[in-house]
């Protein structure tokens, strides 16, 4: 007995080396990838908090420059067919009672000079030292050149509220309409930012004016030129946030670590939210340090029962069964972890497709024909993937993952219209100089609504497509189209396949502008615009799949007449 002593005494301490580096081990990485994936959810939910609130802003200055455009578009043309300034005021004292009234009661009035004369909507007579030439709403605009504006907030003395100007020049270079704006509505919205109870939100402009803050002394206040904010700690937040790019930031606010989320809109203003990170992490620590606790109360009982082994060796095999036996409840409880992570991680691609069928089904809302038009764009872009993928066209770019992600961003390349006004989208004939400008705009709004969406909730490979589809498809290969002039394979490859079957499908179906075009004149026009229009590689492969093509449009008359 004496001899099987020390045997014992190193199987007991190895028992315990193994079971206490089990255990150390699988806390270090189960709780430590926990916490590492805690931390980046909940700074992933104070961004998505703040992009929200971002996109309250964004679609409130949307809904006033909306209304700009629109009135500006009838008072352009009241001019030029010579309307008295009486007429046009006329116009405008209803327009100005209509949309408070109907769309929003912030929207106080619209003005403007025109022909050299000033009129206001809502009936105010300047002084006679009035220049409306040289307030800034006018100068702002002219510098514009025509593009709707927004003009810096100010600060009303009477009132104590924010207000800022929409304004634009109009078609002659000189009259310029103009839109007030009171901005109390993201004042509430300012007051009402939170992230799990903590917290609070400001808006600020790209020149550090408080627009909104939720201590309502705040508002008005200027972070960055205001003498009494130099060297500030508000001062140093602002400026990290301007040059931040839209990350989270730290830095410390009255001796506490804070995190500072932000997110900007319409290129001027920017939506603020602070927490401190005790807070938001409070909860996550708490939890990681109660598993460690149970972990080690787990190695305590663990060495009692080896510890009781080692006196009593016919209990010895019966503690190893038990030992094993939770080993391999450690090893099922890891097993699980891992497919929680796996299905959270399936989970979130599902979301990422629900987000863009629902965005698909925004643009399809706005006309039937825009609806067919993003299935059949969709699946044309799918075949011609599907054949340059076979046959290594572009093979360095080109494989199953790009695929994939432009069968799924293709839906969205018209997804800039659903902030065009339906005046212009549905127009049934030629466009005005000015309004293919506004229809212009599309795809730029268009890549900031997939920013602002997609974002963080896709992966960034398909974020990154789906906003070069949505702001390049509209490029030429000789560099004349828009929004950027961009030449040859400057152009995204994904906004090159894109182009290619968006003008397809244009041409062979009808719009409130034309009649449908037969197969063999759309298929002529291709050839004929390749190498200036489109990407000659690009028109090779979809003559290359033109029975492919002409099928699918068969498959779709028969549709429509059964």
């Amino acid at each position: 007995m004496k001899a099987k002593k020390p045997h014992l005494l190193i199987q007991y301490i190895l028992t315990l080396a193994v079971t206490l580096f089990a255990l150390g081990a699988i806390v270090v990485y189960t709780f430590g990838s926990f916490y590492s994936v805690a931390r980046e959810d909940a700074v992933v939910i104070g961004r998505n908090s703040v992009s929200q609130e971002a996109e309250e802003l964004n679609n409130f200055l949307l809904q006033g420059l909306d209304v700009l455009q629109v009135t500006g578009l009838v008072v352009d043309s009241m001019l030029r067919d010579n309307a008295s300034s009486e007429e046009i005021e006329a116009f405008l004292l209803r327009e100005s009672e209509d949309y408070a009234v109907s769309i929003d009661e912030n929207f106080t009035g619209i003005y403007g000079i025109f022909d050299g004369v000033y009129i206001d909507g809502i009936g105010w007579v300047p002084e006679d030292d009035y220049v409306p030439q040289e307030r800034p709403w006018y100068t702002a605009a002219y510098a514009g050149g025509g593009k709707p504006v927004v003009v810096s907030p100010y600060l009303d003395a009477q009132t104590g509220s924010i207000m800022i100007s929409v304004s634009q020049l109009l078609s002659d270079k000189e009259s310029v309409i103009s839109l007030d704006i009171v901005m109390d509505e993201m004042q509430e919205m300012a007051e009402s930012m939170q992230l799990n109870g903590g917290g609070y939100g400001m808006i600020v402009d790209k020149n550090g004016l408080v627009v909104a803050h939720y201590d309502r002394t705040q508002k008005g206040k200027n972070y960055l030129s205001d003498e009494d904010m130099q060297g500030s700690e508000m001062q140093e937040m602002v400026e990290k946030v301007l040059a931040s790019g839209g990350n989270a930031v730290t830095m410390e606010i009255e001796g506490e670590e804070c995190m500072i989320f932000s997110q900007e809109v319409q290129r001027d203003w920017y939506v603020l939210m602070v927490v401190n990170t005790v807070d938001l992490f409070e909860r996550v620590k708490v939890n990681l340090w109660r598993n460690i606790l149970v972990s080690l109360l787990i190695f305590v009982v663990v060495g009692y029962f080896c510890t009781t082994s080692y006196h009593n060796r016919s209990k010895a095999t019966r503690y190893a069964e038990e030992l094993k036996d939770y080993q391999a409840t450690l090893e099922e409880r890891v097993e699980e972890q891992t497919r929680e992570i796996r299905e959270q991680t399936l989970e979130r691609i599902r979301m990422q497709e629900s987000v863009i069928e629902g965005m698909a089904s925004i643009i399809e809302s706005r006309d039937n024909s825009t609806g067919e038009h993003v299935r059949s764009t969709k699946q044309y872009v799918s075949m011609i993937t599907s054949y340059m993928l076979e046959n290594g066209i572009y093979s360095q770019e080109v494989d199953e993952r790009f695929a994939e992600h432009i069968r799924n961003a293709a839906p969205l390349h018209d997804v800039g219209k659903i902030l065009i006004s339906d005046v212009i989208l549905n127009k049934p004939g030629k466009f005005t100089p000015e309004e293919f400008e506004i229809m212009k705009t599309h795809a730029l709004l268009g890549e900031d609504i997939v920013e602002k969406i997609l974002g963080d909730n896709a992966e960034p490979e398909l974020v990154k497509m789906a906003k070069d589809v949505v702001c390049h498809h509209h490029e030429k290969w000789n560099g004349t189209g828009y929004p950027s002039g961009l030449k040859g394979e400057e152009i995204p490859l994904a906004a090159r396949i894109m182009a290619v079957a968006d003008v397809f499908d244009a041409l062979v179906n009808r719009r409130v502008y034309k009649e449908a075009m037969a197969e063999e004149k759309a298929f002529a026009i291709l050839r004929e615009d390749s190498g200036s229009h489109f990407d000659p590689v690009i028109v090779d492969v979809f003559f290359s799949i033109r029975g492919e093509v002409q099928n699918y449009l068969a498959e779709k008359q028969r549709d429509k007449e059964a």
